[in-house]
């Protein structure tokens, strides 16, 4: 049986392994500020605040360096990564903390199967690196790296678990019915989003693969702000980004990164009005960040993802609770 500093040791081990990794592959490692003015967009996630000086804009720790490093690429860096702590002002749990360590890597011109392949042989390299073997226990199941992961389409899981075909219910209403008669409490007056994230954390998260690694593709556009749109063979529009999956916990978020600055200022408009309507005065105003705009207009086509280095390492390591890998725990 490891021990809990023994972990530690392997942890480092990893972030190690994941250097090696993208360095093979002629990627360069970033360095981007902890004090930023524009945290992060995401109308839902609590950014942490620092403070103001008198004369001086608020300043914030980011939720992730996104931001940063799409205006490295729109300086015309090609292939990039970064290992860093991040920062999301939510309640402490086994798999989260709200400081910790993220794994931000993008490649111009490379599609988002590319990225796909670029993830499954990165877990790969881990597990060989780490274990020997292609195969890994955790929580009592075995997992093997070997590719490609399965992909499940968002409205295929929806049609299996739920009985629905999201392409049809395209109304609050339709869905609050269908939470009704799935027995979720809900309130015709929530919003779409709301009651789909009711139906997918209810019924559909809990009967993902249990014991396999894979993605969900083809999300529904309205959540993903900073991504691209693709059709799918009847033509409906979906956000072209993935999640990639360890049984039912969720590693990293992807995206066919949106390269339009007028698209992406009216999005992050609409993510400013949705958090003002839920949260009122209770979350922080996050002011957009027009140097963030100008470069997204500059960058190339481009395609990246955020993964959890914490969760990797419980994966890896079969840790039960993320504090098991964390050696020191930030406090405020």
């Amino acid at each position: 049986m490891t021990t809990t500093t023994g972990k530690w040791r392997k942890r480092f081990h990893v972030e190690r392994a994941i250097r090696e990794y993208f360095w093979h592959l002629d990627y360069t490692e970033t360095r981007t500020p902890l004090l930023v003015t524009s945290p992060g967009m995401e109308p839902h996630l609590r950014p942490v605040q620092i403070g103001r000086e008198p004369g001086k804009p608020e300043v914030f720790l980011p939720t992730s360096p996104e931001f940063a490093m799409k205006k490295l690429l729109a300086k015309g860096m090609q292939k990039i990564f970064q290992i860093c702590s991040s920062f999301r002002d939510e309640p402490e749990s086994p798999e989260h903390h709200p400081e910790f360590t993220m794994l931000e890597f993008y490649e111009a011109s490379l599609p988002l199967e590319g990225l796909q392949e670029r993830v499954e042989a990165l877990v790969r390299h881990l597990c060989l690196n780490l274990h020997g073997t292609d195969r890994f226990t955790y929580a009592g199941k075995v997992f093997t790296t070997e590719h490609p992961w399965r992909r499940i389409r968002v409205v295929d899981a929806f049609l299996e678990h739920v009985g629905i075909d999201l392409r049809t219910h395209l109304t609050s209403e339709s869905l609050h019915q269908v939470c009704r008669s799935s027995g979720i409490l809900s309130d015709p007056t929530e919003s779409w989003d709301d009651l789909y994230f009711k139906l997918w954390l209810n019924c559909v998260e809990p009967r993902l693969p249990a014991d396999e690694l894979f993605f969900v593709t083809h999300y529904p556009l309205s959540q993903s702000s900073l991504c691209n749109p693709v059709a799918d063979e009847t033509g409906f529009l979906w956000a072209n980004r993935f999640e990639a999956y360890a049984g039912r916990m969720e590693l990293g978020n992807a995206f066919d990164e949106l390269r339009d600055p007028l698209k992406q200022r009216i999005n992050f408009e609409k993510d400013q009005r949705i958090r003002r309507e839920t949260y009122g005065n209770t979350m922080p105003e996050s002011p957009l960040d027009e140097e963030f705009l100008e470069a997204v207009g500059k960058m190339p086509p481009v395609s990246g993802i955020a993964m959890g280095v914490d969760r990797l390492c419980m994966l890896l390591l079969d840790a039960g609770h993320i504090d098991e890998v964390i050696p020191l725990k930030s406090r405020w």
